[in-house]
């Protein structure tokens, strides 16, 4: 991953902004570990989408409900 132009990937380069965003966050990216990376950023963008959307509080009972929510999926 490291030096690769994302950009020039057509299926990547739609995603090359948010990778991007959240890249410097994390100081060794490799084959082993960028799956848990992208789980945990796709998460991350869910988890907003559901915020922003006032589906979810970020309180306990938020997170309680949510949490049942994923037990399902």
């Amino acid at each position: 991953m490291a030096g690769a132009d994302i950009r020039k990937d057509e299926e990547l380069a739609k995603h090359a902004d948010w990778v991007e965003e959240f890249l410097p966050k994390y100081r060794d990216v490799n084959q082993d570990n960028i799956m848990e990376i992208l789980h945990k950023e796709i998460g991350d963008v869910f988890m907003e989408v559901l915020e922003d959307a006032g589906v979810y509080k970020r309180d306990e009972a938020g997170q309680a409900a949510f949490d049942r929510f994923l037990a399902v999926l």
